[in-house]
């Protein structure tokens, strides 16, 4: 009788007792499970984490590389489109806004050469062009027609001159690799690896052909740019990178020795099965490598990650037994501390709780000030409470922030995108712009059977106006025409400079007539008008053309507007000449 009422009595436990064979029975189960853990599945649990983190470490290379190699196409690209007056400080102004270009420069037809470099960029530069510590810039020109000689131009920060002489020469710029490569290619090329003849350094030269000529415009890049990027994300301990072409070439590399590229590039034909991380052998060795192939166009180049298989497990493991030593003895430590604070700050810990949870949800309102004996936790509730008014004022600050600055960036991108399709001079479409639209209205016309028309415009005789009243007046002239033009097409109507003294206009859904008619009306505003700096009449010539069944290309339509301007003009100029089938 009295065992039953033994068995049947209610057992009740002490809050510390509670929470004491609550934390032992927890201490126990996660001892087993990092213990099963350590003993089953550490290796593969570290391999898929290496293997994330070989992946973030590709990508974030492949990104960095890619992007880099954009902007420097970039560069050279707006170089190219932008009409240079004052060379010297728009060359000073871009090395000195991209710290990783090394020079800038020129070569001309004839063999003429004009180059600034930044002499900042490496030490040698100063003691070899007999350079002061205040001296920036080193200007180097080559005149095509006395070959034999070159004129050196020292200049301090602010390009005030600070020292002239003259050397003999024996560079030849059209005889170098990035000259003939630019003059054969009709877009913007890049070249291997190469030997500075300035400094005793390797880079890669950018460059592109100027438009209707054979000089060429390059930028340099010393190879130390890829070598940052490298330190930025690998672990150089226990990591090696390449950059590499298909045929093995190395690119650019922090190793000092190759060999480990050779023979991984020996026993792997298919080096494409790389792309996602693999454990692989060499000469005993193992490591975890991974190969992405860069996307650029007509370059076969990959970037090779082998990461030391030993050394880079090492420390999962290690970190392992760390963490389940130091789990046992903090847990061991919390046994008294816990028996001591456990009736006295459960009730205002849960409080605090609640108060976290208001400030993940942002509901600043509900945060409370919790009463407590304790002076920690009325501290720290105090904290809860100023932390969550600080928090609400810098959000609201934040948004504010972002939201200016969101919208100066939305302006500063329309402005930009403005004067990449604007014409410096005439401030009306520039040639990529007549080009986008031509691409668009022949799209439209192939796929929905439409009709447009161009009209080619010449001013008559232009030459005679630079040359009796100087190029001022001929700018004048230009800027005046382009903006008779713009005032008098249709609001549909696209006018822009297509180069020098020609202006192309574009009419959607026009017939060749509707467009002759308007070339006529132009002609006529033209003839009537008085330019503001040149006082005899000017006339313009024009040549008409329309989308008709067969064309495939705008640029067909285009060559028979220029065919039927070329008549107008054999015919005496200052009339409208429509292009018939």
């Amino acid at each position: 009788m009295e065992l039953l009422l033994l068995l049947n009595t209610k057992r009740e436990y002490s809050l510390k007792t509670a929470i004491l064979g609550l934390f032992s029975f927890i201490t126990v189960l996660l001892l087993s499970i990092v213990g099963v853990q350590l003993m089953l599945i550490d290796k593969n649990l570290s391999l898929e984490n290496i293997d994330a983190k070989i992946k973030s470490i590709a990508s974030n290379l492949h990104s960095t590389i890619n992007s880099s190699e954009e902007m420097h196409f970039n560069t050279i690209k707006v170089l190219n489109n932008l009409e240079i007056e004052d060379k010297l400080r728009l060359f000073a102004n871009v090395l000195e806004s991209q710290k990783n270009l090394y020079a800038i420069y020129i070569g001309y037809e004839n063999s003429g050469f004009y180059e600034l470099i930044n002499l900042d960029i490496d030490s040698s530069l100063r003691t070899n062009y007999k350079a002061d510590q205040k001296d920036r810039w080193l200007l180097i020109q080559i005149d095509g027609n006395n070959l034999s000689k070159k004129s050196l131009f020292l200049y301090d920060e602010k390009l005030n001159l600070t020292k002239h002489y003259i050397e003999d020469n024996s560079y030849i710029s059209t005889s170098r690799p990035w000259y003939k490569d630019a003059v054969s290619s009709n877009s913007a090329i890049k070249t291997p690896p190469y030997k500075f003849s300035h400094i005793d350094a390797f880079g890669i030269s950018y460059a592109i052909k100027q438009n209707g000529s054979k000089d060429v415009i390059c930028i340099d890049v010393l190879l130390e740019d890829y070598q940052n990027t490298y330190k930025e994300h690998i672990d150089r301990s226990s990591m090696e990178v390449f950059i590499f072409q298909g045929d093995g070439t190395v690119i650019s590399t922090l190793s000092s020795n190759n060999n480990l590229l050779k023979e991984f590039l020996k026993q792997n034909n298919d080096i494409l099965k790389f792309n996602k991380t693999q454990i692989i052998k060499i000469k005993n060795k193992e490591y975890i490598t991974q190969v992405v192939k860069l996307n650029r166009s007509n370059r076969n180049e990959y970037i090779a990650l082998f990461a030391d298989y030993d050394k880079t497990i090492e420390p999962y493991n290690q970190q392992t037994f760390n963490l389940l030593a130091i789990f046992l003895l903090t847990s061991l430590l919390m046994i008294p501390i816990i028996l001591y604070f456990s009736g006295v700050i459960v009730r205002p810990i849960k409080e605090l709780a609640k108060d976290s949870i208001n400030i993940q949800n942002r509901d600043y309102d509900s945060i409370k000030e919790v009463k407590s004996n304790i002076k920690e936790v009325s501290l720290l509730s105090e904290s809860f409470i100023n932390m969550s008014k600080s928090i609400s004022d810098y959000q609201n600050f934040l948004e504010e922030k972002v939201k200016e600055r969101t919208q100066e960036l939305s302006l500063k991108n329309k402005e930009l995108y403005r004067l990449s399709i604007t014409d410096k001079l005439t401030n009306i479409y520039n040639r990529e712009k007549l080009d986008s639209v031509l691409k668009d209205e022949m799209n439209k016309a192939l796929r929905y059977n439409s009709v447009f028309s161009v009209i080619l415009i010449d001013i008559d005789f232009f030459k005679k106006v630079n040359d009796t009243y100087g190029h001022q007046v001929g700018d004048d002239v230009l800027k005046e025409t382009a903006s008779l033009l713009l005032n008098n097409i249709r609001n549909t109507d696209v006018v822009g400079r297509w180069g020098g003294e020609e202006f192309l206009v574009i009419c959607p859904n026009t017939d060749i007539k509707g467009a002759q008619n308007l070339a006529w009306k132009l002609n006529n505003i033209i003839n009537k008008y008085s330019f503001t700096t040149y006082p005899p009449q000017l006339t313009i010539s024009a040549g008409v053309a329309s989308y008709i069944d067969g064309i495939g290309k705008f640029d067909e339509i285009i060559s028979n507007a220029d065919k039927a301007l070329y008549q107008a003009k054999d015919e005496g100029r200052n009339k409208v000449v429509s292009y018939e089938v």
